[in-house]
């Protein structure tokens, strides 16, 4: 069974849930048209730094970030989605939420890809 999700003018692409291996990080990839989109997420902890921090490397089609303090089961992400690249006329977009259960060094994350139009990024 095919499901089609649409989120005003975005449309769902992927979607679902993935949990850290003994405390690695995640690749969290999608393919659009040939071109593969990625946001590469790694965790530490960090007493020093006073809430949560993100520290972003652009790549040439997604995002590597090192999440600072994501250590609540009340979960921390990106507040709007989060562009990683154009395809076609489009963008492919990735909002996530990162828990972490107790105290396993392992995360799990949320995470949904959209394929959006790029006059998303520019209303105007």
């Amino acid at each position: 069974m095919n499901v089609e999700i649409q989120s005003g003018s975005a449309r769902v692409i992927a979607s679902g849930s993935a949990t850290c291996f003994l405390g690695e990080g995640l690749v969290l990839a999608i393919l659009a048209d040939d071109q593969r989109y990625a946001l590469e997420l790694d965790f530490s902890s960090d007493p020093s730094v006073a809430d949560v921090a993100i520290e972003t490397v652009s790549m040439e089609h997604g995002l590597r970030l090192h999440c600072v303090n994501f250590d609540t089961a009340d979960g921390r992400g990106s507040a709007v989605p989060v562009a990683l690249g154009a395809c076609g006329d489009d963008v492919v977009f990735v909002h996530f939420r990162v828990f972490r259960y107790g105290r396993t060094a392992d995360r799990t994350v949320h995470y949904t890809f959209f394929r959006a139009p790029r006059s998303v990024l520019d209303p105007n």
